[in-house]
């Protein structure tokens, strides 16, 4: 594949670089419905780090003719905060260009790195193009000042609040008599307060006009994040005991998933000091024993291994000798997260640091290994291909005849039937929102076009809490587990796996199950969440676009399984069931490793 990209401008204001670019692929098989998105990948390396940030480019500045893709892309980035684990190092660094189109990566492609409108102040970053890269070097004690300044105006903003707050205090007197009047139809009530509870919203009512003068925001979200940050400063002068682990998991109850598998690993060690905490609601609703149990781990333990993203962790700054082990839940590279989605609704902005304090994150292969550093924005190396703990069990043979021997002993009905699993994801950016179109899969026309020979296995994402609505005739061949049973486990009693975009295909793939995928909405999904690969060139099974085609597939087994081989090669190095051993190798040497 052919391809030429160009830089147009780049201009630097303070520590913001402006970069605007454009480019095209040039292949007889690209069409106009051609679903493959070019995506160009700013990558800058250090020495001691590298990072990867996407480009910014939009959909409709991206183009598709006969052989040809045309795209353009304009983005402003802070320099100041490429780089976490070293950003007060002020140490010089290079920037690349990455580009990767439908099958085609290169990493540092050759590009004339000299814009045609190139524009720099030099008093914070200087910019000098070298040939298919930009050397860029700082001068920290600009930015340490800078820094200053904006805590000087931030003090001086404080106190001004401070004052506007008191003169609000004073008017709580007449905010009362406001709210009061709410109540005689004489004025309304804001929208957003709705509690049914007349003191609630004239308490809210007031809070409110508060927060207006002041323009302070009164939120239990803000408090806490306030509190957590006080705790941790008051422990943090307490020793990290070298010999403790602590679990922390934002998504289970109970020991399970990866944490048990790791955790076997490591229990009969009596030299470690292993303990769990399990908080699975928003830390705006943490108790205050909820908050001094973590600070107080936080502050102490060698070891922390979280299992999801836990906005509580990256409040604070962890102590250099206390290493923090990302067991990411999730299999291979699918569905675009964190800072990939630079740009996209809901994505990270490039400031923030969420995941970027992780010292290790485990993956499942060298392949997801960029794309990995790329969403939660630290160093490449800091991405340990040693498989996933969880995926252990799709080896251990035993354990899989003992849970199909239960499952058909609590559904006897469904023995001798083959098993449909059908595990889509939700719809929607964020748990709130989150829904699934059950409506699509009407199990009227699933049950009545297959036949008594399937059965069906309902398993939604755990973020849908409607139940799919399951006809009354089909009760003794239709199931809905999705309040229930671990989702890994039923793959070993299914046949055939009806998804869409759900990272259940990873697994899947571990024991050649046949899959179809149901995308009705493939191209919405590509632009609004996108993916890591090219979805029709590396999905393992056939696409289909309606529930008639779906059922057609099924009926005719027209799967595609030949796709599956080359799909569980690239996001599975080692097929041997000791990635969890590969885990507790790895948290080992973090007790070992000095700060």
């Amino acid at each position: 594949m052919q391809y030429k990209i160009n830089v147009n401008s780049i201009v630097v204001e303070r520590s913001s670089m402006t970069i605007s670019i454009n480019g095209e692929f040039i292949d007889p098989t690209i069409n106009p419905k051609f679903l493959s998105t070019p995506k160009v990948i700013l990558y800058f390396e250090n020495g001691k780090e590298d990072r990867r940030i996407p480009m910014v480019l939009r959909f409709r500045d991206i183009t598709y003719i006969d052989g040809k893709c045309m795209f353009s892309g304009e983005y402003s980035y802070r320099l100041d905060y490429v780089f976490w684990k070293t950003r007060g190092m002020g140490l010089p660094f290079s920037m690349y260009f990455n580009l990767s189109f439908a099958d085609f990566y290169a990493e540092k492609i050759k590009v004339d790195m000299n814009p045609e409108f190139f524009e720099q102040d030099k008093n914070f970053f200087t910019l000098t193009p070298n040939g298919n890269h930009i050397d860029i070097t700082s001068r920290p004690e600009r930015i340490v000042r800078r820094r200053r300044l904006a805590s000087f105006v931030g003090a001086i903003n404080t106190v001004l609040k401070f004052f506007a707050l008191i003169f609000s205090f004073t008017l709580i007197p007449l905010f009362i008599l406001e709210g009061l009047l709410t109540f005689t139809g004489f004025t309304s009530m804001p929208k957003k307060i709705s509690s049914e509870n007349k003191l609630k919203r004239l308490a809210s009512y007031v809070i409110s006009r508060c927060a207006t003068v002041s323009r302070e925001s009164f939120t239990m979200d803000r408090y806490k994040r306030n509190l957590i940050r006080k705790k941790y400063k008051h422990k943090r002068h307490k020793a990290v005991q070298p010999n403790k682990i602590t679990f922390f998991s934002a998504r289970r109850e109970e020991l399970s998933g990866n944490f048990e598998f790791v955790y076997n690993k490591l229990k009969d060690d009596k030299n470690l000091d292993i303990q769990f905490l399990y908080n699975t609601k928003s830390f705006r609703y943490m108790t205050r024993k909820e908050i001094d149990e973590f600070t107080e781990a936080c502050a102490t333990s060698k070891v922390i291994i979280l299992d999801e993203y836990t906005p509580q962790i990256h409040l604070i700054d962890l102590k250099p000798e206390t290493k923090l082990v990302q067991l990411w839940h999730a299999c291979g590279a699918f569905k675009t997260f964190g800072f990939t989605r630079l740009g996209k609704p809901k994505g990270s902005p490039q400031a923030t640091r969420m995941h970027r304090s992780y010292d290790y994150v485990t993956v499942s292969s060298e392949y997801c290994k960029k794309c990995h550093s790329e969403g939660f924005g630290i160093n490449t190396d800091n991405i340990v291909p040693t498989g996933i703990a969880r995926t252990d069990i799709f080896f251990d043979e035993e354990y899989k005849a003992n849970f199909r021997k239960q499952f058909f002993k609590e559904h006897p009905t469904f023995k001798g039937k083959k098993i449909i699993l059908f595990a889509p994801t939700f719809r929607g950016d964020l748990k709130a929102s989150a829904r699934y179109p059950m409506e699509l899969f009407d199990l009227n026309e699933v049950c009545e076009t297959l036949g008594e020979d399937y059965a069906v296995i309902i398993k939604h994402h755990p973020f849908i809490t409607e139940e799919h609505p399951i006809p009354a005739e089909y009760t003794d061949r239709v199931i809905d587990l999705s309040a229930s049973t671990e989702i890994n486990d039923l793959l070993f009693v299914s046949d055939i796996i009806i998804s869409d975009y759900s990272s259940l295909i990873f697994e899947a793939s571990l024991l050649n199950k046949p899959m179809l995928f149901y995308a009705y909405d493939l191209q919405q999904y590509i632009k609004s969440r996108d993916f890591y690969f090219d979805f029709k060139l590396y999905i393992p099974g056939k696409i289909c676009t309606s529930l008639y085609t779906l059922l057609q597939a099924i009926l005719n087994e027209d799967f595609e399984t030949e796709k599956i081989e080359r799909f569980r090669n690239m996001f599975f190095d080692d097929l041997d069931g000791k990635s969890s051993e590969r885990i507790a190798q790895l948290i080992y040497k973090c007790l070992e490793e000095k700060a």
